[in-house]
């Protein structure tokens, strides 16, 4: 095919479609060897064709120039990047050369992309800027690594969210030493001037700085120049001791379409970009910080920021995960409203341990005597004992079916996130809850517990009406839906 195809482009036939055609073929690596092979080093074919009168024939030459990875073709690629005037079409350009070392042109890369910054373009051809902006950076990132910050604010008053839900606000704000904190609608604020402290906090979901300016408006461009005019620039500043270019993203909280976001999302990213004079540089990837947009009911937005210059993470034991794997700061949030049901220097047994999260953070609460983690998911026991490694902590993983586990001695606790039901039926998620107790019947000690995390509370409920040897001692909603429960029950 590829052959096919080669003969074709040089006899000038249906160029546009041979070309896309081809470019198709060349995702494979055996296509692009045949290609090398019959080209024997001459690339006057697709060079040549970036001088056609036809712009779309330019670009998927380039296109092509670019996935046959050849250095010496990174001249002629920049050559009629420079000379092009279809707007639609440089971006592509830039795209091949992110397939080449582009070293012999950086200099000139990064001069282009300091004018386009500054640059402001007319409305129709504001999308076409925007997609050379993003491969110019990208490309001038390949050629040096864009300097990181670092927070350097610990010592400064700060006010800042803590978000956690609807429900156990009060369980974070508790945990506040060190400045004052007020209950939100979903969350905490706090004035502090010591915010190592707070950081350290294992219950919130994200630590959100608010802004000047509590309402901006939903046209993107408005929106971006009342950011520009905000105290935005001051905070990052004041928070990482420079005054250099930081490189963020815009989030967005909002019942608009997920075209209509994007939409806002790009135009609003690069008005930013302009107002701030280039002091703001939006990455979609190797972003500092986070513009969270938060949409109200009045259709305006509240703007928020979220930082990823912090030093170490209050969950940086955390390295490993699978997609089943409880989230941390829920995880902490469990431990911490069972623990007066728990016993210090109790025998733990986590039966769909996962990763090691809930074993971890229960550990941190409670020091137990010893703790063990069985799960059937191997890869899931790896790196459980990986982050349990990290987190400084001893506890004993075993890769087995719980329902096949025994041991030498009964345990006083188990602490567990259920198996959620996926594509089991609903007479087999029936099953395994009440197979679930019948084991747990055997491996807990008289008046032990059992604290677990789950979605299926008809099940509990049911199995806890059929087992009379175990009593619901407390029962919590996890979530402003009532999706998932924490349940304390004791075997007695």
């Amino acid at each position: 095919m590829v052959k096919e195809q080669l003969e074709h482009l040089k006899m000038g036939q249906d160029l546009r479609k041979n070309l896309i055609e081809l470019k198709q073929e060349l995702k494979g690596e055996a296509a692009k060897k045949e290609l090398l092979a019959l080209l024997a080093g001459d690339y006057s074919l697709f060079t040549g064709l970036l001088d056609n009168p036809e712009p779309k024939v330019r670009k998927n030459a380039a296109l092509i120039l670019g996935k046959l990875g050849q250095d010496e073709n990174v001249k002629v690629l920049y050559q009629a990047y420079e000379k092009e005037q279809q707007r639609f079409v440089k971006s592509d350009y830039l795209r091949a050369l992110m397939e080449l070392d582009c070293s012999v042109c950086q200099a000139q890369l990064v001069e282009r992309l300091t004018q386009l910054e500054h640059y402001r373009p007319r409305e129709e051809e504001e999308k076409h800027i925007r997609e050379e902006l993003l491969m110019l950076r990208k490309l001038a990132d390949k050629g040096a690594a864009h300097r990181k910050h670092c927070f350097q604010g610990y010592g400064d008053a700060w006010e800042i969210i803590l978000t956690t839900g609807k429900k156990y606000q009060q369980e974070t704000a508790e945990q506040i030493r060190e400045g004052k904190a007020a209950i939100l609608k979903s969350g905490v604020r706090v004035h502090t001037a010591h915010l190592k402290s707070v950081l350290r906090i294992p219950t919130y979901r994200e630590l959100l700085f608010p802004l000047n300016i509590r309402k901006i408006p939903a046209d993107p461009k408005e929106a971006a120049r009342e950011l520009a005019k905000s105290n935005l620039l001051e905070l990052l500043h004041k928070a990482h001791k420079a005054e250099d270019s930081f490189y963020f993203r815009l989030g967005m909280q909002s019942k608009k379409t997920i075209e209509q976001r994007s939409a806002f999302i790009k135009r609003c990213s690069f008005a930013l970009e302009q107002e701030t004079g280039g002091k703001l540089k939006n990455s979609p990837s190797g972003y500092e910080l986070e513009i969270r947009l938060a949409e109200n009911q009045e259709g305006q937005f509240v703007p928020f920021v979220k930082l990823f210059t912090f030093g170490k993470d209050r969950f940086s034991y955390r390295k490993y995960t699978v997609a089943s794997s409880i989230r941390p700061e829920q995880a902490a949030l469990i431990v911490r409203l069972a623990k007066p049901y728990m016993q210090e220097q109790a025998q733990v047994l986590d039966p769909f341990c996962g990763v090691g999260t809930m074993l971890i953070e229960r550990e941190r609460i409670c020091p137990a005597k010893v703790m063990y983690g069985v799960d059937i998911f191997g890869e899931a026991i790896a790196k459980a004992k990986e982050n349990t490694k990290l987190a400084g902590r001893e506890i004993y993983y075993i890769n087995r079916d719980f329902y096949e586990f025994t041991h030498k001695y009964a345990f006083d606790e188990i602490i567990t996130d259920m198996p959620e039901r996926g594509k089991k039926s609903k007479d087999e998620q029936d099953a395994l809850y009440a197979a679930f107790f019948d084991k747990a019947d055997e491996v807990l000690t008289d008046k032990g517990r059992i604290i677990m995390y789950s979605n299926e509370k008809n099940f509990v409920k049911k199995q806890l009406r059929l087992h009379k040897e175990f009593t619901l001692l407390r029962e919590y909603s996890m979530d402003e839906k009532d999706n998932f429960y924490l349940f304390i029950i004791c075997k007695c």
